[in-house]
């Protein structure tokens, strides 16, 4: 293996344990992240752990300072809001897109992770599963590139969702406007599942809100 493939393979070692421990919360927000250390820990060298943070920072997970190193960025209520609404824009095309392409067999997956979501006893199974129900109704949009950036504000959102919005607050609604929105889909209209999408992410932002205000109290 050549040095240059060797680095590649280290940095996407180093990208790939950093961003999990972001996103699971195991790095808080605001953290600073040691690099001697967490480079010995993962097993790799200064070089590609800069690298990888450097790509942590253009997805905006980190925060590099000159002088001062990285530390785990730290959302506030309203960069949380704004995400929710590119979320809008984007999912919204997503399904729009998707929704002539489907198939019986993409409704009934869909179907099958909704019974395991309203199944999940964990905020992880939660979260994931809700990540993995939304990625399954735009995959037949056949658009990797919005699937990408949906992917990337997706992973944002679920350390959210992990940590701040209220399971049992969350549970029931959202189980039950998934059902909507996939009878939606199941029915070919277009602009009801679009509508209902969009309503759903809405009420998010609401709770979003909610969340941090009861935070601060």
């Amino acid at each position: 293996m050549t040095k240059s493939r060797v680095m590649l393979s280290a940095t996407q070692r180093a990208y790939t344990e950093l961003k999990q421990r972001i996103l699971d919360g195991a790095i808080a927000e605001g953290a600073p992240i040691r690099q001697d250390e967490t480079a010995e820990e993962i097993g790799v060298s200064k070089i590609p752990l800069r690298e990888a943070l450097m790509r942590l920072q253009s997805e905006g997970l980190v925060v590099i300072t000159r002088n001062s190193g990285a530390t785990v960025a730290k959302f506030t209520v309203a960069d949380y809001q704004q995400m929710l609404d590119i979320r809008i824009g984007l999912e919204c095309r997503a399904l729009e897109l998707a929704i002539p392409n489907m198939v019986p067999s993409d409704i009934e997956h869909a179907r099958t992770l909704l019974v395991a979501y309203h199944q999940a006893m964990s905020a992880r199974e939660w979260s994931e599963l809700n990540k993995k129900f939304h990625e399954c109704l735009y995959i037949p949009a056949n658009n990797p590139r919005l699937l990408a950036m949906i992917n990337s504000l997706q992973n944002n959102m679920g350390r959210l969702l992990s940590l701040h919005v209220s399971m049992a607050a969350n549970r029931s609604r959202s189980h039950e406007e998934h059902l909507q929105i996939v009878d939606a889909c199941e029915q070919a209209n277009v602009s009801l599942a679009v509508a209902l999408l969009r309503k759903h992410i809405e009420q998010s932002k609401k709770e979003v809100s909610a969340s941090f205000r009861s935070a601060v109290q």
